[in-house]
């Protein structure tokens, strides 16, 4: 009955909030989407044992800011035209796959390596809504597809049992492997083509995760705090912004050996560095609250998830340009990890 009224009330909760999910003003350059990595508290691995997993992550963005000039006499932009919309869709995905292995009940090492696509629409309109031509097209949007892998993270796990605790650190680096971007704010500035969207820091960056869990009965709480900062800028000229992300989750069986979570996460972006400057019509930084709900499906050694993000609050630095607004109502994520060569298959080997 418990675990019935948990999944009633999980269902509910993201549907309320899947529709609940307002605009928040933007910056004009917020055209590089992010999708922030989080993760469950997975426990230890027993020495020799691999878990192996492939996470999707996707969502949609839709930006809206005004390009042009009131003023075309006083007017410094490049070219010269009157005011007008972008109307800019992005679809942003991401397929992250990961590897870890136990050295001991301790240590482990893990390897994740993530694939990103990004489609993207453009329409130009007038402030009224009618259709505007610009006399710069595919300068700074373009309806296209954009791929390639992201930057790899490579992790050490110390984790330990402590008062029926399952405490864990996991330092790391990111490992520049992205495709990163000439300065596009350069470019733009003088009427040039160029790209926002990019898969990586173009730097090796310091990472450090931080899980905690613990099953009380009939629930389990978990708890995850994550940050990655650049330290320095890339050959680009670039320097990746600091995140940093924590959350928690209590879950319970809602029946067979099906489990449902529901928790809060946030996140935070600080502001992007070009050549040392940050650019007010560029990424000023962001700060999130979301909501999530998942379901976990237990298949003999491996684990079957869905999870569902939805903002609650979401705040987006602006500077000098004119604010647009910012519309991103859910995040998805379908993952499945499976665990080999654990205690169990150590025994059935011995025995045979």
């Amino acid at each position: 009955m418990k675990g019935s009224v948990f999944g009633v009330t999980l269902a509910l909760t993201a549907a309320f909030l899947g529709t609940h999910a307002a605009p928040a003003l933007a910056c004009a350059g917020c055209r590089n989407p992010s999708l922030a990595t989080t993760r469950g508290s997975e426990g230890s691995l027993a020495a020799g044992a691999i878990r192996a997993g492939a996470t999707l992550t996707g969502t949609t963005v839709h930006v809206v800011h005004e390009a042009g000039c009131a003023d075309l006499g006083s007017c410094t932009e490049v070219p010269v035209q009157p005011v007008y919309l972008h109307d800019q869709n992005l679809y942003p995905a991401e397929l992250r796959l990961s590897g870890e292995y136990g050295i001991n009940r301790t240590l482990g090492v893990e390897l994740q390596v993530p694939f990103r696509l990004v489609k993207t629409t453009i329409r130009y309109t007038t402030p009224d809504g009618h259709p505007y031509e610009p006399l710069d097209p595919g300068v700074h949007h373009r309806s296209e597809v954009v791929a390639g892998p992201a930057d790899v993270w490579l992790l050490l796990r110390v984790g330990t049992l402590w008062n029926k605790w399952w405490l864990a650190a996991r330092p790391g680096v990111s490992l520049p492997v992205g495709k990163t971007v000439e300065n596009p704010f350069e470019l733009g500035d003088h009427g040039l083509r160029h790209q926002h969207i990019q898969f990586g820091s173009g730097t090796f960056d310091p990472i450090l995760v931080l899980e905690a869990s613990r099953n009380f009965k009939p629930i389990t709480l978990e708890m995850f705090a994550q940050g990655q900062a650049a330290l320095y800028e890339n050959s680009q000229g670039y320097r990746a912004p600091w995140r940093a992300s924590g959350g928690a989750a209590v879950s319970t069986k809602l029946f067979g050996d099906l489990n449902g979570a529901l928790g809060g996460e946030m996140f935070h972006d600080d502001a992007e560095r070009w050549d040392g400057n940050i650019r007010q019509d560029g990424n000023l930084g962001r700060t999130e609250i979301l909501a999530s709900a998942a379901l976990r499906q237990t298949i003999g050694k491996g684990v079957l998830s869905l999870n569902v993000r939805v903002p609650l609050w979401r705040d987006i630095v602006v500077g000098d340009e004119p604010p647009g607004t910012l519309s991103s109502p859910v995040i998805l994520s379908l993952g499945y990890s499976h665990t080999f060569f654990d205690d169990d298959d150590a025994s059935a080997a011995a025995a045979k």
